[in-house]
């Protein structure tokens, strides 16, 4: 079964798009609801 480069696309962006939602709900667990400081030094 052959996919068009639009249809790769469109499956590639939704499942990245998944995995990043997973990794985001992830580190807020991680991190709790204070957060955390970020220092750039």
């Amino acid at each position: 079964m052959g996919c068009t480069e639009e249809n790769k696309t469109v499956l590639g962006t939704y499942v990245l798009r998944d995995e990043a939602n997973v990794w985001w709900k992830n580190v807020k667990l991680r991190i709790g609801m204070e957060g955390v400081a970020i220092v750039w030094e």
